[in-house]
C-alpha cells in the first residue's frame, strides 16, 4: 500500500493526521526519517482491518495514548495501556515540587505508582540526592506496566517496585528523611458530571474513584500511616478541583504544616505536607 493511501485511509475516520502517522510508524516499525522517506508501507489486509477498527475507536474517543501505547510526561516518554491511568500534565507540579524538596541521602517513595511516570521523573531529576527509592502499588496490572517503564528507563537497580496497600508493606527506617509522592484515587464515586467522557469510558475505574463522601478517604488512611510511623516526612498529594477547602480543614485539624500549589492551568492541585 502506498503511504499516501494509508494516511488517507486513516483520515477517512476523522483521525488527526499526526496521530495517523504515529500509529502507522508504530505498526510498520519505521522511525520518523524512514517513514517520511518511504513511498510504500508493508501493510497486510489483516493490518488494514486492525487499523480500521483502531481509527474508528479513536474517532469516537478512545485515548490516543492507549492507541500509541505511549504518553509524554515531564519531558519523558512512558509506556501506557488500558491497565493504567494516563499520566497528565496536571501532575507535573507534584514532580517539580518533590524534586525541589529532595535532600541529600533522602529516601523517596511513590505510592500508587501506576505507570511509574512520577517516580521515574523524580529520580531522573534528583541529581543523586536519593539514597533509596521505592514505588508501591496495590494493582498487579499496574505493576506489570511499571516493569516495562523501569526497564526502558534503565532503572531496574535504582527503584524498588513493591506490591503494597499504601505504606503497609514497607518498613520505614529510623533517622532518615522521607519524601513521598501520592496521586491516589480522589474522585467521589460516580462524580461523572465533572469528568471527560473519554476518561469515564476507557481509564481504569480503580484509579479514579474510591469513596462516596469526600474522595479524600485514601489520603486520610495514608496520612494516618505516616503519623503512626513518626518519621520525618514530606508528603506531596494531588487533589480534585473541589477538594481544596476540605483538605485545608482536614490538615488544620491534624495540626500539620502544608502548602498548596497550582497546576499549569491555575487550579489548586498539589499539597505539600510536612510531618
Amino acid at each position: 500500500m502506498k503511504k499516501q493511501d494509508a494516511i488517507l485511509f486513516g483520515r477517512k475516520f476523522w483521525v488527526q493526521l499526526t496521530i495517523v502517522e504515529k500509529i502507522l510508524m508504530k505498526k510498520t516499525g519505521l522511525n520518523k526519517s524512514q517513514f517520511f522517506l518511504s513511498e510504500q508501507l508493508n501493510l497486510s489486509q489483516k493490518d488494514l482491518e486492525e487499523l480500521e477498527k483502531l481509527f474508528k475507536k479513536i474517532a469516537f474517543g478512545y485515548p490516543i495514548e492507549y492507541a500509541l501505547e505511549n504518553a509524554e510526561f515531564y519531558w519523558l516518554d512512558f509506556y501506557v495501556d488500558k491497565r493504567c491511568l494516563i499520566p497528565r500534565n496536571d501532575t507535573e507540579i507534584m514532580v517539580e515540587q518533590a524534586i525541589k524538596a529532595l535532600s541529600d541521602k533522602c529516601i523517596y517513595i511513590d505510592v500508587w505508582t501506576w505507570s511509574w511516570a512520577i517516580p521515574i521523573s523524580v529520580y531522573k531529576n534528583s541529581k543523586n540526592k536519593i539514597s533509596k527509592a521505592y514505588a508501591l502499588d496495590i494493582s498487579e496490572d499496574a505493576l506489570e506496566v511499571a516493569k516495562k517503564n523501569i526497564k526502558s528507563h534503565n532503572l531496574e537497580n535504582k527503584i524498588e517496585l513493591l506490591k503494597s496497600d499504601l505504606l503497609s508493606n514497607i518498613n520505614l527506617e529510623k533517622n532518615n528523611n522521607y519524601i513521598i509522592t501520592a496521586n491516589l484515587p480522589y474522585i467521589k464515586n460516580e462524580d461523572f458530571w465533572n469528568m471527560d467522557q473519554e476518561v469515564i469510558l476507557h481509564e481504569p475505574s480503580v484509579a479514579l474513584y474510591w469513596w462516596e463522601k469526600t474522595g479524600f478517604e485514601l489520603y486520610d488512611k495514608l496520612i494516618e500511616q505516616i503519623i503512626n510511623n513518626k518519621k520525618k516526612t514530606i508528603l506531596f498529594i494531588e487533589i480534585w478541583f473541589d477538594q481544596k477547602e476540605y483538605a485545608i480543614n482536614y490538615l488544620n485539624n491534624k495540626k500539620l504544616n502544608f502548602e498548596i500549589f497550582k497546576d499549569n492551568w491555575g487550579v489548586d492541585r498539589c499539597i505539600k505536607i510536612k510531618f
